[in-house]
C-alpha cells in the first residue's frame, strides 16, 4: 500500500534534483509505520512499571529497548542499592545528549567486568525488577 508523502511538494521536488550518492535516498525517506509502532511501545515501557516499584536489596535488569549505558549488559543483574527521591539531576551541559537533565533517582551495584562490586546512578524508568530474583525467599 503507497502513502502519500507528507513532504511539501516544492521541498520534495528540491530533494529529488539532488545529486545523492547510492543509498542516501534513505535518508529522505518517509518514517516507516513500523517506526512509529516502536517509538510508541518504547515510550510505553519507558513511562510504565512504577506499580512494580525498585526497592534496596532487590536485582534489577534493563527494560528492552532502553538501554542507555554501558553497564550493565542486557540481562545482566544489577542490584539495587538505594533510591533517591528527590533524583539527581545528569548535570550535562550539552542538551543534544540522551543524558542532558536525566533525572537519576536509582543507585545500582554492579559486577564490573573485572569482578569489582561499582555503584552507578540510573534512571529507573529504564529498568525492571529480575522476574526470578528470589531474594524474598532467602
Amino acid at each position: 500500500m503507497s502513502r502519500k508523502s507528507s513532504l511539501d511538494p516544492k521541498l520534495k521536488e528540491i530533494l529529488e534534483n539532488l545529486n545523492l550518492e547510492d543509498g542516501d535516498d534513505a535518508l529522505l525517506a518517509e518514517p516507516s509505520e513500523d517506526d512509529a509502532h516502536r517509538l510508541r511501545a518504547l515510550y510505553r515501557r519507558l513511562n510504565n512499571g512504577r506499580e512494580r516499584a525498585l526497592r534496596p536489596g532487590q536485582l534489577a535488569i534493563w527494560k528492552p529497548g532502553l538501554k542507555n549505558r554501558r553497564f550493565p549488559a542486557y540481562g545482566q543483574p544489577a542490584i539495587v542499592v538505594e533510591v533517591l527521591d528527590p533524583p539527581v539531576l545528569e548535570h550535562e551541559m550539552e542538551s543534544g545528549t540522551p543524558y542532558f537533565r536525566e533525572p537519576l533517582d536509582l543507585l545500582l551495584g554492579i559486577l564490573h567486568p573485572e569482578g569489582d562490586f561499582l555503584v552507578y546512578h540510573f534512571d529507573s524508568r529504564r529498568f525492571q525488577p529480575l522476574e526470578d530474583d528470589g531474594a524474598e525467599n532467602r
